[in-house]
């Protein structure tokens, strides 16, 4: 800076001195400098005016809007925001078990945790009671709601790989019972964690569930189908 007020100069070891200079301002174009030394540099002007700067003239130019602000100028982009963080919220929470979340957004989609029930023998197995009796018959069980399908895992017991295939088949003929109960979930995604070690998962489709109750898919080729999505 150039030509600083004497009296600024004078005065610059107190706090409450506002700052100020003098610059030279095109008469024509309104460009500044520090110097009186034409012509313009924009527009080739001669004529130049002292102008004294404030340091209070800036205020409105440097002052950062606030959080306040921000939010009154642009209600669509933080109510849009707002919206997704508690969804994203909700949806973490039912997944973690803290309540079940039926049907959202109207698309079929649950989150949550089932619990595990005894069947009340009323012909009608529900996903409660699906969890039931594999809970009935190993350990370290849970099943929740994850979109449209089921995802059931348990620990167990087997000492072969036979036997853990036996398991997972008849966890399958069970969701093939619900189903054909009316149950409305897409798929079962069922992870077996085996006590020695290891862990085998498979997926059991809908609709080859469906078949399977009806009597249009025979038990070996419905093992066959399970089976052949195991992981």
């Amino acid at each position: 800076m150039s030509d600083v007020d004497a009296d600024a100069d004078a005065d610059a070891g107190t706090d409450d001195v506002e700052r100020r200079y003098t610059e030279w301002r095109c008469t024509n174009c309104g460009r500044t400098t520090p110097r009186q030394n034409p012509p313009c540099s924009r527009c080739g002007n001669m004529s130049f005016e002292r102008v004294e700067v404030h340091e209070s003239d800036f205020d409105d130019e440097i002052r950062a809007a606030t959080t306040l602000e921000l939010l009154r100028e642009n209600p669509r982009p933080v109510a849009a925001a707002v919206a997704l963080v508690a969804v994203a919220a909700v949806v973490a929470l039912a997944s973690a078990g803290v309540f079940v979340l039926a049907d959202p957004f109207g698309l079929g989609y649950r989150f949550g945790a089932v619990d595990a029930v005894a069947d009340d023998g009323d012909d009608t197995l529900t996903a409660a009671e699906l969890h039931g009796r594999v809970a009935a018959e190993h350990g370290d069980t849970s099943m929740r709601w994850y979109g449209r399908g089921l995802e059931l895992t348990y620990t167990s017991s087997a000492d072969s790989n036979a036997a853990v295939t036996a398991e997972l088949v008849r966890v399958a003929e069970w969701y093939a019972e619900y189903v054909a109960d009316g149950g409305d979930a897409a798929s079962l995604r069922v992870t077996v964690d085996v006590a020695g070690g290891g862990r085998g998962r498979v997926v059991v489709d809908r609709a080859d569930a469906a078949a399977f109750a009806a009597g249009d898919l025979s038990r070996a080729e419905y093992r066959s189908r399970v089976l052949a999505s195991s992981s």
